[in-house]
This record gives C-alpha cells, sequence and structure tokens, in this order.
C-alpha cells in the first residue's frame, strides 16, 4: 500500500519520493526511478543532520575536560632538626684524687715568708683527696711544714691544707682551675718558738697561701692539660663522624653524621663524681643503599659555652613513597566501580596522582552520566603510631568546581571525594619497623674509632616533615633517644 508508506515517511524522505524510500527500506535500486540530482543531493545532506542529531540525543552527555591546575613551586629539602652527639669524660671523685697524687709534686712550697730571714718548706705527705660537691672540687693535701731562721729549724709539723678548685674549660680547649685556700685540716699549736724567734704556724700558713695557690693551680692545669688533651681528643671525635658508618650489611644502611658546633657545657661535680661534657651539634640521618659519597671534612670549630646539656639525640629516618605504588593499591579499587547520585552515576574509566606545590592533585576521567576529565586536590597525611598514609581534605580544583557549578554541579556533591579519601592510603607499618629497628642499631653502639664508642637508646618515634614531590612524597620520621660517646 504505496499510499500508506507514503504518508509515514519522515519529511526529508518526501523530497527523495516514495521510489527512493522503497530503496532505502529493501535495497532495491533496479526498481528505483532516481530524481533529478537538485533533489537527491539536498535530501542526502539533509538524511546525514538528522541523523547526527538523532544521535546526539540519544547520548545526551556533553564531554566536559577542567583545565589542569597551574604548577606551583616544590619544596625539595626535608627540614633537617639538629640534635646533639655528647662527648663525656667523667670520673669519680677518687680517679681524680689518683691522677692528682701521680701528677702532684712532693715539693709544693720552699721560700721566703713575710717575715724577714724566715723561711718555709712545704712537702706532700700522702695521697691527694677529692671530693666534688655544689659544683666544685675540694682538694684535702697532707702536707708537713719546716720552718728555717738563720742556723735554726723547728721539727717537720704536719697538718692538711685544704683547696676549692674552681674548674673550667677555656675557648682555646685548656683546662683551666683556680685554686682557693679553704682553711686546714688539723690545728696547729698557737706558737712555736724557733731560735730568738716566737711565731705562730697558722698565720704563717695564711701568709703564703697566695704564692701557694698559684704554684698549685699552675702545676694542676699544665699536669692536667698535658694529661687530657682537650681539643685533640675532641678533633679526633668530630673527623670520625663525618664518615658514613655501617649499622647493617644485609639493609645496606649507614649512618650519616654532619656536625655542626662544638658545644661547651658547664662542670657537673656532685655526689663525688665529676663529669665534663662536649657537644657536638650535628644532623644524624640514615641512609639506605651504597655507602655515602666522602665529602671534604669539615675543620674543628671553636667551642660555644652552652647552659644545660641536651641528652636527646635524634636521627632521621627518610622514606620515599611513589605515586605509582598507591595507584597501584588504589586503582583496582576504584577503576571501573559506579559511583552514584542523585538518580546519576559515573563510572571511573582512569585515575592519575602527581605533586603540585604542597598538595596532591587527583586526576579522574569519567564516563556515564558524565564524561570529562576533572581534577581534585588533597593534603598528603603520615601518622607514625599507625604507619599509614593517608589524605585529608579532598576536594575539587578551582578550575574543575567552576566548570562543574555551570554544567553539572550534582557531580559537586556525589561520593566520588569520600570514595577517593577512604581508598587513597597506604600501610607504612613494615617500612617504619625496618627504620626503627635500623635506629635501633644506630643508637646501640657503634665503635666510631679506637676506644671511642658511640651509645644510646630509642624513647619515641615521631614524624618530622612531609614533602610534596612532582613523582613521590617524601617522608621524614625521627627516632628520638638519649646518646653519648664515650672514651675508653
Amino acid at each position: 500500500m504505496p499510499g500508506r508508506i507514503y504518508y509515514c515517511m519522515p519529511p526529508f524522505m518526501r523530497l527523495l519520493g516514495a521510489e527512493a524510500f522503497a530503496v532505502a527500506q529493501n535495497g532495491n535500486p533496479g526498481k528505483m526511478r532516481l530524481p533529478g540530482k537538485a533533489v537527491l543531493l539536498p535530501g542526502m545532506a539533509m538524511l546525514a543532520l538528522t541523523l547526527i542529531s538523532c544521535a546526539g540525543v540519544r547520548s545526551n552527555v556533553i564531554p566536559l575536560n577542567a583545565e589542569r591546575p597551574k604548577d606551583a613551586a616544590f619544596r625539595i629539602v626535608l627540614n633537617k632538626e639538629m640534635s646533639t652527639l655528647n662527648i663525656d669524660v667523667e670520673a669519680s671523685a677518687g680517679e681524680l684524687g689518683d691522677t692528682l697524687s701521680r701528677i702532684m709534686a712532693r715539693e709544693l712550697y720552699r721560700g721566703s715568708t713575710r717575715t724577714r730571714g724566715l723561711t718555709a718548706d712545704i712537702l706532700r705527705n700522702g695521697p691527694v683527696a677529692v671530693s666534688a660537691v655544689d659544683n666544685y672540687l675540694y682538694l684535702t693535701i697532707p702536707i708537713s711544714m719546716s720552718l728555717s731562721y738563720g742556723g735554726f729549724e723547728t721539727p717537720a709539723i704536719a697538718t692538711k691544707l685544704k683547696f676549692r678548685l674552681n674548674p673550667r674549660v677555656t675557648p682555646d680547649w685548656k683546662i683551666n682551675v683556680d685554686a682557693y685556700y679553704a682553711g686546714l685540716g688539723d690545728l696547729l699549736a698557737e706558737e712555736v718558738g724557733i731560735g730568738p724567734l716566737s711565731i705562730k704556724p697558722r698565720g704563717i700558713v695564711e701568709e703564703i697561701t697566695q704564692p701557694l695557690q698559684r704554684t698549685l693551680s699552675d702545676l694542676i692545669n699544665r699536669k692536667l692539660n698535658g694529661k687530657f688533651p682537650l681539643e685533640s681528643r675532641v678533633a679526633g671525635i668530630w673527623n670520625d663522624v663525618q664518615k658514613p658508618i655501617l649499622l647493617d650489611r644485609n639493609y645496606n644502611a649507614w649512618l650519616v653524621v654532619t656536625p655542626r658546633e662544638v658545644l661547651l657545657y658547664p662542670l657537673y661535680a656532685r655526689n663525688n663524681r665529676v663529669k665534663l661534657s662536649v657537644g657536638l651539634k650535628s644532623f644524624a640521618e640514615l641512609v639506605m643503599g651504597p655507602e655515602p659519597p666522602a665529602r671534604a671534612p669539615v675543620p674543628l670549630p671553636g667551642l660555644k659555652p652552652a647552659n644545660g646539656a641536651d641528652r636527646t639525640f635524634r636521627v632521621a629516618l627518610n622514606t620515599d613513597l611513589y605515586y605509582r605504588d598507591i595507584l597501584n593499591i588504589a586503582s583496582p579499587l576504584l577503576l571501573n566501580k559506579e559511583l552514584g547520585s542523585n538518580g546519576k552515576s559515573v563510572i571511573l574509566k582512569d585515575l592519575d596522582l602527581f605533586g603540585n606545590g604542597d598538595r596532591l592533585i587527583i586526576k579522574v576521567e569519567t564516563t556515564g552520566s558524565l564524561n570529562g576529565i576533572f581534577y581534585l586536590t588533597c593534603r598528603p597525611v603520615f601518622d607514625p603510631r599507625t604507619g599509614v598514609f593517608s589524605v585529608e581534605d579532598v576536594d575539587f580544583d578551582m578550575q574543575t568546581r567552576s566548570l562543574l557549578l555551570k554544567s553539572a554541579d550534582w557531580f559537586l556533591h556525589g561520593s566520588i571525594r569520600d570514595s577517593i579519601r577512604e581508598k587513597l592510603n597506604m600501610n607504612l607499618t613494615q617500612r617504619l619497623a625496618q627504620a626503627r629497628e635500623l635506629a635501633g642499631k644506630a643508637m646501640a653502639r657503634v665503635n666510631l674509632a679506637e676506644n671511642v664508642f658511640f651509645t644510646g637508646n630509642i624513647k619515641s618515634l615521631r614524624l618530622n616533615d612531609v614533602i610534596v614531590q612532582k613523582d613521590k612524597l617524601s617522608i621524614q620520621v625521627c627516632a628520638e633517644g638519649e646518646s653519648a660517646i664515650f672514651l675508653h
């Protein structure tokens, strides 16, 4: 029934005629009488436009592509938190007394007194006793004192001289001790006769305390600086700690210390213990891999006085977290998954992650109710207590948000942000445990040089710094504890 068929034709087919429409329906060109070109060409063009129009109506999705965020500058160097390697020279008061007894001469004073013609001869006749109280050293020296006048001489008078020592280290690395007379340990006779004279021994001793103090101070300073060459000892350690120290051959782990300053702490002298502490203010880090290259040694700087010894030592544990590793874990959990909101849904076709300034950029490609490429930003977070890396403050980039507000604001309120925040995390517990183990070895007992040991223990682990880079996150965790360098 040609008439009915002709009535149902689309308007553009009426330009072609019924026979042309029949050809389109049953593909029989032999029975078709072609109209003139003037009719055929406009009709074909109209057909193509209509088909394109119909296809656009069926998909009903307009692709949207947001602009990539502008590049922002990166911070490329992790913060360096300094700590102190303490070099302790420690001894008991008894050990110090033995040392002074060995180095102190027997003759303490021989010379004149204020009484014209009267001379005194003071000899040490026993070991020196040392006590340490309230950051002072107290010396008790047993002596015998003989007085001479003309051809007369008194028998030796036995007593004990007491001195208070105020030791310190000068900026030129010298041990300096000032000795102050503090009285007699035993009572002396009120008067002693010598020839025609009657003298008071206590007065004679007090007369010669000034030259005796100087003599004793010079003697102790000369002997102690010869026995304890502080500058050369510290210089040797300063040079030794600048060389990479192998901690674990299996992990190829190295302790690298960069000293910056030398600090001198006040002398500790209490409870009959004497301790002199010098601190090397340094940056220490744990490095994995081949032996770090040797650096030009930094010369020993001058001493800087410090109020109190900081016993805390920090080892920086650096780890790099590459975005490709995060994507390898997150992609199977996010890609080709349907995310819906308000009766509309999208499927994530592609996912990428890169750094920009101090933020992470998440690039997503979607299909479904919304086709396009969009960008979100987030803040990287690492919790050293749990060992978990995660992202927070996930939100659309400003360019993406502006585009979606105009064309698809429903997508702004969908579940994509929460889904990404939940899946973009990574457990670094194993890496953290390995770092803590190696840091423990770094603080256990490390032989820096012959008879020089560095020792300590870890008390805590804390996050020190995180920096975003183009292809990775650099995380720095600090292992903190107490440490010192001991000389044996």
